[in-house]
């Protein structure tokens, strides 16, 4: 893991929590009303937020919080990086996971008991993360189209109330059975090849060809049917799509997995231990700052585990948007 250098030491006086309804599967709720009295007891200043117009009243029209405010974001991934998105930059944020997977606060070692939040409230120090932005919303692991968004999309349509990992079987069952992989096109900017000196068209039927885009250009193009962008090493269940993503070097690191079908799927999957897929001459890996998917199919694209939309999309990386309280030791 690499850990960001720290920003800056913060004296926290105030503490919003901000809750998602939905997140995750409910279990540990008992840590929010915990961590409230905690906070009280210890002297601090502690509001529950319960929706966006609550958050966005408090806000106002303030370009930054005040240096002695935290924000709790109690959910996902998916609501941390709508709460991110939604508060000034530099706002002290720490993540309290209560969702299903949990990425980022898995990756930098946050904790959901009570006690370890206050401590990080109280000990944290700031430290200064990327993040990304999709056709205007703000994500902080990871956006992909194709497949897996397919999924997350069936599951979007279904949704009630909290879900857990089971809760994913029928929408998988039905992209299996329904899923076309249509081919989606990727154009970079202030782009370089990791894997390979050129970029590659690929259908559903396995052909190839070489579009001859250099490593040293500053626009790349490549075409596949499983397209993701990373801003951290992270992805459901903890499968090591692109382990070498870094949250703090101002880039977006791109893999394109070109062939598209249920049984190329899981060849992908089968080479995932040790890296191997990353040696695969189907797979084709690239850091950029801004990517745009297009495709002329109707291709679903999800942000940090939540369905977005559909293509087109734009995205962009913002260096150092986010400040985390780290975790205290």
């Amino acid at each position: 893991m690499t850990v960001p250098a720290v920003d800056s030491k913060r004296t926290i006086r105030e503490v919003w929590i901000f809750t998602s309804p939905k997140a995750g599967t409910g279990a540990g709720r008992g840590e929010i009303l915990r961590l409230i009295e905690l906070c009280r007891a210890d002297g601090l200043t502690c509001r529950r937020i319960d929706n966006l117009a609550e958050l966005a009243e408090r806000v106002g029209e303030a370009d930054r919080l005040p240096d002695d405010v935290a924000v709790v974001g109690a959910g996902g991934d998916g609501t941390l990086a709508l709460l991110a998105g939604q508060l000034p930059p530099g706002s002290a944020l720490i993540p309290m996971p209560m969702g299903t997977e949990n990425l980022l606060a898995r990756y930098y070692k946050y904790s959901r008991q009570a006690e370890a939040v206050l401590a990080t409230i109280r000990r944290g120090a700031a430290m200064k993360i990327d993040a990304g932005r999709a056709n205007g919303r703000l994500f902080l692991v990871m956006v992909t189209a194709g497949f897996d968004a397919e999924v997350v999309r069936a599951m979007h349509l279904t949704r009630r109330g909290h879900i857990n990992r089971f809760s994913y079987a029928r929408p998988l069952w039905r992209a299996i059975r329904r899923y076309a992989f249509p081919v989606i096109d990727a154009e970079m900017e202030n782009a370089a090849a990791v894997s390979s000196e050129k970029a590659v068209i690929a259908g559903s039927g396995g052909d190839k060809s070489s579009t001859g885009a250099s490593s040293t250009t500053q626009s790349i193009r490549t075409s596949g049917c499983w397209m993701m962008a990373f801003n951290l090493p992270c992805y459901a269940a903890s499968l090591p799509i692109e382990p070498e993503a870094n949250g703090n070097d101002g880039k977006l690191d791109l893999i394109n997995l070109t062939y598209g079908s249920v049984i190329a799927g899981l060849r992908y999957l089968m080479s995932l231990p040790g890296g191997r897929h990353l040696r695969r001459s189907d797979v084709f890996r690239f850091q950029s700052t801004k990517i745009t998917w297009t495709s002329l199919s109707r291709v679903p694209y999800q942000i940090d585990g939540d369905y977005a939309g559909r293509l087109p999309v734009q995205i962009e990386v913002l260096p150092g948007y986010v400040t985390l309280l780290r975790p205290a030791e």
